[in-house]
């Protein structure tokens, strides 16, 4: 855990674990810390001060849970990679159920995840999908029908992996294979193209590196971007060429943004 300032304050080992951890996200309305357990194929609730667990939900099938998203009720919705599904469950748990299930969420690419980064608009009217494998960002169309969130048809927009909205529904991608961050207005324009990868030196990645997950920071002035960085081989994937490296989290100092982002050079 990290002060703001990326000070470090604890490092905590979540119990009855596998070794493979990816999404997590604070539940708006229960306030618990909830982690995908990758390599158990199920999502754990998390004591964030001393790293006890319990199952907060479970899935069927061989799963690939990779990413998570909260609606204002806090129901949950996990993406998962390999099975093409958006499964939820609702804000204190159970056996998940499947929310959407589409072609366009599996892929037959590389590297093999389909569905990975989920995220709501701000009027959770649709909900956006990263598909790695893919190179796309797919949408669902939401309805509300009272307070209850339904699927409806999916559709292919552009993308990669981790994606993060801001408050003018701009998307902001995770483009892991180009080492860096598209920005994606609401109609599906890009209208930026941030950082790069700019080598390693003395075993320390310079920039962007498979970049995996974005998050603003509180004050809208930083965007945390996590490097991949990983031997897929340790979770029997055939690495890529630049999978071998230590992971890290970048900063990246970004303007206050305005209703919409200039494209590059104007």
């Amino acid at each position: 855990m990290f002060k703001d300032d990326g000070t470090l304050i604890r490092s905590v080992t979540i119990a009855g674990s596998s070794q493979a951890m990816l999404g997590l996200g604070f539940n708006p309305v229960t306030h618990q810390l909830l982690v995908i357990d990758f390599g158990a194929g199920k999502v754990l609730n998390v004591n964030p001060h001393n790293g006890n667990s319990s199952v907060f939900m479970t899935v069927t099938g061989s799963s690939g849970l990779n990413a998570l998203t909260f609606d204002a009720a806090g129901n949950v919705y996990v993406s998962d990679s390999f099975q093409g599904i958006i499964w939820t469950t609702g804000p204190h748990g159970g056996a998940g159920t499947v929310w959407k299930q589409d072609p366009l969420l599996t892929t037959t690419g590389t590297p093999p995840f389909g569905a990975n980064g989920i995220a709501f608009n701000r009027a959770r009217s649709i909900m956006f999908v990263a598909n790695t494998g893919n190179d796309t960002l797919v949408q669902i169309a939401v309805s509300n029908v009272g307070g209850t969130l339904t699927a409806g048809a999916a559709s292919v927009f552009n993308g990669a992996d981790g994606i993060v909205l801001d408050a003018n529904d701009n998307i902001w991608v995770a483009a892991n294979q180009a080492d860096e961050i598209v920005v994606v207005d609401p109609t599906g324009k890009a209208i930026a193209k941030l950082g790069d990868f700019n080598g390693v030196v003395n075993g320390v990645t310079q920039g962007l590196l498979f970049p995996a997950s974005p998050a603003f920071s509180k004050d809208g002035a930083s965007l945390l971007v996590t490097n991949l960085e990983l031997d897929l081989r340790s979770i029997g994937i055939t690495q890529s060429v630049d999978s071998q490296w230590a992971g890290q989290v970048t900063r990246h100092s970004i303007a206050r943004l305005p209703a919409r982002i200039p494209p590059i050079g104007q």
